[in-house]
């Protein structure tokens, strides 16, 4: 009961500052001009940071020899998922089958996950760490890769198919990364005065509000002409986001016999809603930003359930390896 409990208090929180966002917006206490400026603060100083102290505090290479799997596992992770998305899409409608295919791939690869992982685990867990070397090439994979789910399509954006774009490649979240690592793989973390990583813990802190007042914002802007609500497209899109995911996940985790931590990692991806970029991502290629939105917003309140049953299930399984 306790993990039923603190991992739906963990998406409850999320959703309830995304409520606050969307509050502001529709009080006029912000305008939407701010919305960007949120984002850019949250992707590049807060959650960089964020990274920063938690690798320095956590990850001990000494404790987990195995800790440079975590990203082939992600490589693992997105093939597979690739694959999944690309043949669910044909259960959806062709006007908006691009747009699902995407939303079931690029999903929320480190808040939605943080989140629970924190509720349940604590601050000082070592899943915390495991979770950023599971993510730290996602960022830029998806950011590049996107547009070729586009390709073909009447209307999209010329010229926008998988191209390299570095400043998403080398994006301050994998410079951070990156340089962490190799300062605790060198040791030279233990000369790093305490403050200066207390300073990097509080502003990194705020990446889980600035994110999602971001999110709450956009979901203002798109509601608002948003249109007819395309019930059984959503409810779709829920069973399989929600469901079908997490439950392949963990009948391959339970097949492998994989252990704990990387089990772990790899439901709670499977189970995360999209990205909560999604319908931005999808306007950028003349896509159906309603529904994309649509989609984001079932899923992420669908989460509160289907997540806490996922660990539950999970916890369950274990016993049985």
């Amino acid at each position: 009961m306790n993990t039923l409990a603190a991992s739906a208090e963990a998406i409850l929180l999320l959703l309830g500052i995304a409520g606050v966002g969307y509050y502001m917006l529709a009080r006029r206490i912000a305008g939407p001009e701010i919305l960007p400026y949120l984002s850019t603060l949250a992707l590049e100083v807060s959650l960089p940071l964020y990274v920063f102290a938690a690798l320095v505090q956590q990850f001990d290479p000494k404790a987990d020899p195995f800790w440079w799997t975590f990203p082939l596992w992600w490589i693992f992770f997105a093939a597979v998922t690739l694959i999944l998305s690309l043949m669910l899409g044909k259960l959806f409608a062709p006007g908006i089958r691009r747009e699902a295919v995407a939303a079931l791939y690029l999903y929320n690869p480190l808040f939605v996950p943080l989140a629970v992982i924190v509720g349940l685990y604590g601050t000082t867990s070592a899943h915390v760490a495991e979770l950023f070397l599971f993510t730290m090439f996602s960022v830029a994979f998806y950011f590049n890769f996107y547009p070729m789910l586009f390709r073909g399509r009447s209307g999209s954006i010329p010229g926008k198919t998988l191209t390299l774009d570095l400043k998403k490649l080398f994006n301050p979240l994998i410079r951070t990364t990156l340089l962490t690592l190799i300062i605790v793989l060198l040791g030279w973390d233990a000369g790093i005065p305490a403050v200066v990583v207390s300073i990097a813990q509080k502003v990194g802190d705020l990446a889980f509000t600035l994110v999602m007042l971001t999110l709450g914002g956009y979901i203002y802007l798109d509601l608002r002409t948003a249109g007819r609500i395309r019930w059984a497209q959503v409810i779709k899109f829920v069973l399989l986001k929600n469901v079908l995911f997490p439950f392949l996940f963990l009948g391959i985790v339970y097949a492998l016999k994989l252990s704990d931590n990387v089990g772990l990692i790899l439901i709670l991806s499977a189970a995360a809603p999209p990205l909560s970029t999604i319908p931005i991502l999808i306007g950028r290629q003349n896509g159906d930003v309603p529904i994309s939105n649509q989609f984001l917003v079932g899923s992420f309140l669908f989460s509160i359930l289907s997540i806490p049953g996922v660990i539950s299930l999970f916890d369950l399984m274990k016993q049985y390896y």
